[in-house]
């Protein structure tokens, strides 16, 4: 039952992409830019993209890191979601 109960622990990095998905729509608009026009066909390849990465940080057992990046991504302004993608 333990293991049942930890294979299904949660952790942040769910939360982290749809606040990543959120500010990166919001400094697409306040660029003046539209899906298709960034690497991003749309909120589905970004939300595909964004599980992926999860998912390789979960294997690295690194999850410590969604946690730092969902405060900056639901507080920070476009700068800061930038300088989270060009640090890692």
């Amino acid at each position: 039952m333990i293991l049942w109960w930890l294979a299904c622990a949660t952790d942040t990095c769910d939360d982290m992409c749809d606040a990543a998905l959120s500010r990166f729509e919001a400094c697409m608009a306040e660029d003046g830019d539209t899906w298709g026009d960034t690497v991003y066909a749309g909120p589905d390849d970004y939300a595909e993209w964004c599980a992926t990465w999860s998912w390789e940080q979960r294997r690295l057992d690194e999850t410590d890191v969604c946690d730092e990046n969902l405060e900056t991504f639901e507080t920070g302004d476009c700068d800061a979601y930038d300088d989270v993608w060009s640090s890692r």
